[in-house]
């Protein structure tokens, strides 16, 4: 017993010793020491390790660009980078949060396509995100390009965007862009310069598409917003066939959409052969409606891993409001029941973490009064990217402010268009 005392007491002692370090390390490079911020870029610039003595996650977002530009022959634009910092930490709100650091990063990865000095350019707005737009404009546009294309400066991995900001900026015509992921006419590419600032680069590419292949616009955000414009790029004349059928197969009601999307979206992961020739949209409706009523009755019941995403749960007066993951089959095919929707049709979507299913319900007194609404989250770009009530119908705007409270808190986009 007297040993394992004594052991304790010496892991105690080093454990004392290693805080005692770390407060040390800390108050070296303490605040106090730092009066402005162009001093603690000086220093991360020069190696010094500061993310433990400070909460500001800016720190560590320069920390790693630094990091990346930490080779030889990436020494010059490593200066540029640390001179960029300390001159629009003094004349703008681009070093006011990580997501504009990286936006500065991808500009200075850009430097050779400026077309003005940096080190001469002054804000008009006071707002990050404007001055990010007007930086942009500065160094890289001769001429107006849309405004969803300055998303692009936000990437950190697909650098193919902000390639396609400059060549337009540049006067290029959209045509000849680089490794446009689907197969583009000249009226698409005139409708891609007019698609609305809400849409994202991605969306805005199927809006185009859709538009240059003579659908109205309803349909074509529809589409946009839609599964098809957030999927990985592949079997693209197929899906363009898909299009070309929605859009000359008449009228019908859009609210249906989705049910026919998840539905040939599911036929053609099932059978790599499947394909749309001879089919009309009258007869796939047909087929999607009986796809999703034997979803509705199926008996087996498969469980899933809960997506890591929060609930919501707040009481008002006599009412409880609560906003749930569904993580079985069963409880999907439920839900389908009580709303008069598809969503059993998700389960291999949730079984595979790419969606997660969320019920919005009311409760008064242990009982359930209404299901509000049924939330899909799209987990690789964490976003919702639909919501829907009974029958497909739009969501109230009770269920609205639930959800956007909610997607606040979990850090999660918001499909525009719910």
């Amino acid at each position: 017993m007297a040993k394992k005392h004594k052991s304790e007491r010496e892991k105690q002692l080093l454990k004392t010793v290693a805080q005692e370090a770390v407060i040390a390390q800390a108050l070296q490079f303490s605040r106090k020491r730092f009066k402005k911020f162009d001093e603690i870029i000086g220093q991360l610039y020069l190696g010094k390790n500061l993310g433990f003595s400070f909460s500001d996650r800016r720190i560590s977002k320069i920390n790693e660009c630094f990091i990346n530009l930490s080779s030889k022959v990436k020494a010059s634009e490593r200066n540029l980078f640390k001179d960029v910092l300390i001159q629009l930490d003094a004349v703008s709100e681009l070093v006011s949060g990580e997501t504009y650091i990286q936006v500065l990063y991808n500009m200075v990865k850009f430097r050779g396509y400026w077309n003005q000095d940096l080190f001469k350019w002054k804000p008009i707005s006071k707002h990050p995100v404007a001055q990010v737009k007007e930086l942009a404009t500065y160094l890289f546009c001769k001429y107006k390009i849309p405004d969803f294309l300055y998303q692009g400066l936000y990437e950190t991995k697909n650098m193919q965007y902000i390639q396609w900001l400059m060549h337009l900026g540049d006067g290029g015509r959209v045509k000849e862009m680089k490794n446009i992921p689907i197969p583009f006419t000249q009226k698409m590419g005139h409708y891609f310069l007019m698609a609305p600032a809400k849409l994202s680069i991605t969306e805005a590419l199927r809006w185009a598409q859709v538009k240059g292949l003579n659908g109205e616009g309803k349909l074509a955000e529809r589409i946009a917003f839609s599964w098809i414009g957030i999927k990985t790029y592949g079997d693209e004349d197929f899906w363009e066939s898909f299009i070309r059928l929605v859009v000359t197969g008449g009228m019908f009601n859009l609210n249906k959409l989705t049910e026919l999307i998840d539905y040939v979206r599911e036929e053609k992961r099932a059978n790599c052969n499947y394909h749309l020739k001879g089919r009309t949209l009258l007869s796939l409706f047909r087929q999607s409606d009986a796809w999703h009523s034997r979803f509705s009755n199926s008996k087996s019941n498969q469980v899933w891993k809960p997506c890591g995403i929060e609930g919501y749960r707040v009481e008002k007066k006599s009412e409880l409001i609560v906003l749930e993951e569904l993580t079985e089959s069963r409880k999907l095919t439920e839900e389908g029941k009580s709303m008069k929707h598809c969503v059993s049709s998700y389960a291999f979507y949730c079984t595979k973490g790419k969606s997660a299913i969320f019920s919005l319900r009311k409760y008064s007194g242990g009982i359930l009064l209404d299901i509000m609404a049924t939330i899909e989250v799209n987990l690789a770009l964490q976003k919702v990217v639909q919501a829907k009530a009974k029958m497909n119908k739009p969501i109230s705007e009770e269920a609205k402010k639930h959800m956007e409270v909610w997607a606040m808190n979990e850090g999660l986009l918001l499909n525009p268009y719910l």
